[in-house]
């Protein structure tokens, strides 16, 4: 489903930027807009925000199935890495470097190892980098250029040796940080916020701190949450839904959905997975030998864990192997499914994807980012736009007018003095005019506001047809849920409606149907579903089934037949 109107988009920005420049007003207002118009063809900027630790680094190595980001035990110097699709020039320098004063350059993984830690040395080499670039062959970045944030509050270990040098270090690093986590936040397209503590996922602290990694800008429409550590706590992986929806229901206004994931347990399970069937088998013919009694003290601390035990037959170090690099919260998750003998392999890793959560986290990704990754870009793209106008309507404009009146009493000043010369007539008549042209009798601020009268009103039609192919795709989402309060025909009628199979006006109605009087009949008997419907989705259905039709209504009667609202 395509709602975005890319090249009207386009060439309106363009027409602007030429306005703007015949205005005389500063070039760097044109260059703006003509910045955005070609931003508008380029992959929708998707980011990932969060306090620092919240779990940034597995989710997104787990959400492109591939190590990328660096993941780290404790905090470590964080960089801003931004992941787009292609193919590096040179595989054994595949990250290009973008430094703070312009410069770029391809470097090693190496170069990424020296930035962690916590010394001086990092934390200098780090400071001077605006941040890293990725091309990365992977199908998820096809649609979407992903933007790996530091995280609000970000900080570094102290080193052990605290010089004052390394303490200012330390502190720009972590202001920038929090300052650049904030920017990108508000300025991506879209957004997929990461709730770290979930536990805390009720608390005022929690919301205060969601607004300060969004900037405050998020709304439902361009942001999905995302309960990212939920394999910290056995009760909040029970409760993981629950939580989820807790979140949702606080946010609703700013995250189109809540979905709880476990990235440590989809990444373990492809570790399994990449062992072939004989890794799996071996957890589950390993565990299964301890009396269950046993098994359950020893999961219960990672120091028992790693005990010999009498009436334990598999010795430590085999112990030890069978959890590898897994974190103690999510093998021990993996290991007390893979110990109950009634369940088989298969239905393990059902239960482990099921608990993952990665599955539905696509779709939702799919559904409410991917299809609509050009709708989102040029919905961030007018928005930046319209910001453009209103620095000109309440910056310049006002400037102009100031100007306006003093060039008039400037003139008139000319004016009086060559009128009181007595001089020759003829001459007078000519330096009249001469001065009238000099002085801007033409009007330069009532010029100026035309353009952006009109700008503004391409714009905000623009925008409006946007916002109602929004409301159109939400609606079309809430049917899908909901699919049993509606009659086949209802649906099939709503799905054609609300630009299932496109947005143009033809489309959106059966052939030979786009005339007022079947619109119109239609409208109403959707005006009379609405009134009799006791299911609130079906009344807001109802309701936006009869805005649509009378927008189709104005099309047929202003004459845009065949154009999308």
């Amino acid at each position: 489903m395509s709602h975005a109107p890319p090249n009207d988009l386009v060439h309106l920005l363009e027409r602007g930027a030429t306005s703007l420049r015949e205005a005389r007003l500063p070039g760097e207002l044109a260059a703006r807009l003509e910045q955005l118009a070609a931003k508008v063809e380029q992959p929708c900027v998707l980011a990932v925000v969060g306090r620092m630790k919240a779990g940034k680094s597995t989710f997104i190595n787990a959400l492109l199935g591939q190590d990328v980001a660096k993941v780290a035990a404790t905090e470590a110097t964080a960089t801003i890495n931004r992941l787009r699709y292609g193919e590096p020039a040179d595989p054994q320098r595949p990250i290009r470097c973008h430094w703070r004063g312009g410069r770029e350059e391809d470097v090693s993984r190496a170069f990424l190892d020296g930035l962690q830690g916590s010394s001086a040395e990092a934390l200098r080499r780090a400071e001077g980098i605006d941040y890293l670039e990725y091309l990365l062959p992977n199908p998820f970045l096809r649609q979407v250029t992903l933007v790996d944030t530091p995280g609000t509050e970000a900080v570094v270990d102290e080193h052990q040796n605290r010089t004052a040098d390394f303490l200012n270090l330390q502190r720009q690093l972590r202001d920038r940080h929090s300052q650049e986590t904030q920017r990108l936040g508000s300025e991506a397209d879209a957004v997929i916020y990461l709730v770290g503590q979930v536990t805390r996922a009720t608390d005022q602290a929690f919301l205060e701190e969601f607004s300060q990694a969004t900037g405050g800008r998020a709304r439902a429409l361009n942001a999905i949450g995302v309960l990212a550590k939920i394999d910290l706590q056995p009760e909040i992986l029970a409760r993981r839904q629950e939580l989820a929806d807790k979140v949702a229901r606080q946010l609703q206004a700013a995250l189109n959905a809540v979905v709880p994931v476990s990235a440590g347990i989809h990444q373990a399970l492809g570790g399994l997975r990449a062992a072939g069937n004989r890794g799996l088998l071996r957890l589950m013919t390993q565990l299964r030998q301890i009396p269950p009694g046993r098994l359950n003290k020893l999961l219960d601390s990672d120091e028992l864990y790693e005990m010999e035990f009498k009436d334990c037959p598999v010795p430590v170090a085999e112990r030890q192997e069978l959890r590898g690099a897994m974190p103690w919260t999510v093998f021990t998750t993996i290991a007390r499914l893979a110990a109950q003998p009634a369940l088989s392999g298969l239905a393990i890793v059902e239960q482990l994807d099921a608990l993952a959560g990665f599955a539905p986290l696509r779709e939702v990704l799919e559904r409410h980012f991917f299809k609509r990754a050009r709708f989102l870009r040029c919905y961030k793209v007018l928005n930046d736009a319209r910001q453009v106008l209103n620095d000109v309507r309440f910056r310049h404009l006002p400037e102009f007018r100031k100007q306006d009146r003093a060039d008039r009493a400037r003139r008139d000043r000319f004016l009086g003095f060559i009128r009181s010369a007595q001089g020759d007539a003829a001459i007078a008549r000519e330096l009249e005019d001469f001065v009238s042209i000099q002085c801007g009798t033409a009007g330069r601020a009532d010029r100026l506001e035309a353009v952006v009268k009109e700008l503004d009103r391409q714009l905000s039609r623009l925008f409006h047809a946007m916002e109602e192919h929004n409301a159109d795709f939400e609606a079309l989402e809430q049917l899908e849920k909901n699919a049993g309060l509606f009659t086949a025909a209802e649906q099939d009628e709503l799905r054609c409606l609300l630009g299932l199979y496109g947005v143009e006006t033809a489309k959106r109605l059966s052939p030979g149907q786009a005339t007022l009087a079947y619109v119109g009949q239609r409208q109403q008997a959707w005006t009379e579903v609405r009134a009799c419907a006791r299911d609130l989705v079906r009344q807001r259905l109802a309701e936006r089934a009869e805005t649509r039709y009378g927008l189709i209504v104005h099309e047929l009667t202003s004459g845009a037949a065949g154009e999308s609202a």
